[in-house]
């Protein structure tokens, strides 16, 4: 895959959930911390109960997500993981490993953190965007037979 511009890297990310309400100067900023990364096939990214400190948005390929030995699902090109690695220390709970050679845009904790504290609005963007996403996640608990509820 090509090398792409910061304005292709701000256009990938403006269709992630967390960058989708965010102004144009901003998605910029953000992608000027987005490293444009390539894996083989094997590759793993990080490990079920190891560190997690990175959102990988998938541009091409496919990352198979794994618990224990059984594979939990699967993210292919547009697709996010690690969302909430950005956020918080806390150990994965999925294995990933990119199951075909992928390409992917790779935003590390500590410059997202570094980002969002010399950029009030951007940090209030995200905020909402954090709330509106545990809202939909505790909308789809309290009503287990809405499409995208978790399986029980």
């Amino acid at each position: 895959m090509e090398t792409l511009t910061t304005l292709d890297k701000a256009i990938r990310l403006q269709k992630v959930e967390l960058f989708g309400d965010m102004e144009t100067d901003a998605l910029a900023l953000a992608a000027s911390i987005a490293a444009q990364i390539q894996c083989s096939n094997g590759t793993v990214l990080f490990r079920e109960h190891g560190s997690a400190d990175a959102l990988y948005i998938v541009l091409e390929g496919r990352v198979r997500l794994t618990r224990g030995n059984r594979e939990v699902f699967s993210v292919g090109p547009g697709e996010t993981l690690g969302n909430w690695a950005l956020f918080d220390d806390q150990p994965s709970v999925a294995t990933a490993t990119c199951a075909e050679d992928s390409a992917l845009l790779k935003i590390e904790r500590e410059d997202f953190f570094d980002l969002l504290a010399d950029n009030a609005e951007m940090t209030q963007r995200m905020f909402k965007a954090l709330v509106k996403r545990v809202r939909a996640l505790l909308a789809l608990g309290l009503n287990p037979g809405a499409k995208g509820a978790p399986n029980a």
